[in-house]
């Protein structure tokens, strides 16, 4: 029979081992509610106030005009953080908090470049990148998540890119189109009609104003803007 000195040294343990586990409890809340402060903090920044960095990493500092290339490319938007409705993963948290203790302090100001689903447009009914603002129209990233740089997304958002592009691709499908016609439904009644007629170019250019006039029609009622005028456009039809 286990004696009364053996029974407290065990309790002792127990109430040892109970207490270390009520500490890592405590210290992980303690980390939570960190974390969630932090979310709160960067999904409500707006303005710009430039923050001061040391020992930055070349590799993550963007300018502007490239920021607003890949926009442009990729058809996405580079707007505060406060309007970004997604959730912020606790990787972008951890990243966050290693750029505050490089900065020696918070930080307010973050921008996400995201596709325009993704925000709280003002006429507003996809994934992010993080950055701050470190002046002379440079940003700093922090993180990125998902995958809104995919080589599809560019080549889907070619033709949004300008008025330029809409029409080129435009133009490229009457072409198509007039191509795939049979010489007999140009020229009804001649079985050995040559292929090229001026029939065949005058239909590629009725093909083209039908397609452009349906083209124009659709821009206008659910696109609105091309990608270089809208990449930092807090409008949702823009």
């Amino acid at each position: 029979m286990a004696t009364s000195t053996e029974r407290d040294r065990l309790e002792r343990v127990l109430r040892g081992q109970q207490a270390l586990v009520d500490q890592v409890h405590q210290w992980l809340e303690e980390e939570q509610k960190q974390d969630d402060v932090l979310r709160a903090v960067v999904l409500s920044a707006k303005g710009e106030g430039v923050v001061r960095l040391r020992h930055l990493d070349p590799e993550r500092i963007y300018d502007i005009r490239t920021i607003r290339a890949l926009c442009v490319k990729y058809r996405l938007r580079f707007l505060d953080a406060g309007l970004f409705k997604g959730e912020l993963p606790p990787q972008a948290v951890q990243a966050v908090r290693a750029l505050e203790r490089q900065a020696g302090g918070p930080i307010t100001s973050y921008r996400i470049m995201a596709p325009a689903e993704r925000f709280r447009l003002c006429d507003s009914e996809a994934d992010p990148l993080l950055f701050v603002p470190i002046g002379n129209d440079r940003y700093y990233l922090v993180h990125k998540w998902g995958n809104d740089l995919s080589p599809m997304r560019a080549v889907l958002g070619w033709p949004f890119r300008s008025p330029l592009n809409l029409a080129a691709l435009v133009l490229a499908m009457a072409v198509l189109m007039a191509l795939v016609v049979p010489s007999q439904w140009l020229r009804p009644g001649m079985v050995d009609a040559p292929y090229w007629t001026g029939t065949r170019v005058l239909f590629i250019g009725w093909s083209f104003l039908v397609l452009s006039a349906f083209t124009v029609f659709g821009w206008l009622a659910f696109f609105g803007q091309f990608s270089d005028r809208s990449w930092n456009s807090r409008y949702f039809n823009a």
